[in-house]
């Protein structure tokens, strides 16, 4: 069993049910990042950013919270459409083969493209708007933990 999957496992047990849009069936969540970046936010309270490169491509997940659920939390993950350039760029960069020196500085400078990268794609997940899934045309954002009081046959009370 992956770590996505103990990860649902253990979530179906506080109650959550993960979400399966069809966007997901291109997810690989058994690819092993090539780098991972942490980071809380500055800009929005309790929200926060796991940078990865994932197959020679960036990925961002984003945690925000929310007051609801057994998790309390909303998880996105976000990806640059195939239309911007910076995704070959980053698989370009891990493909070539260069001097011993461009070897030892390869992960730093990889590290440093993917946080510039994410800062990107932060901003414009921000532009888009979370309550209809509608984001700018650059990013693909797939809801990857979404809590739903329906499905859990849950009722609110005033």
């Amino acid at each position: 069993m992956n770590i996505d999957e103990q990860f649902e496992d253990f979530l179906a047990e506080l109650g959550v049910e993960m979400e399966r849009p069809e966007e997901q069936l291109l997810y690989n969540g058994d690819s092993i990042p090539e780098i991972s970046i942490f980071q809380a936010s500055r800009d929005h309270y309790g929200v926060f950013y796991r940078l990865d490169i994932v197959d020679q491509k960036p990925e961002l997940r984003i945690m925000v919270p929310v007051d609801k659920g057994e998790a309390r939390m909303d998880i996105y993950l976000v990806r640059l459409s195939e239309r911007t350039p910076l995704n070959t760029s980053f698989s370009l960069m891990s493909d070539y083969e260069g001097s011993t020196a461009y070897e030892q500085g390869r992960e730093g400078a990889l590290q440093h493209m993917l946080y510039a990268v994410a800062e990107m794609m932060k901003q414009l997940f921000w532009n888009g708007d979370l309550q209809s899934m509608t984001f700018p045309p650059e990013l693909e954002v797939i809801p990857i933990l979404i809590y739903n009081e329906k499905r859990m046959g849950r009722k609110k009370f005033h």
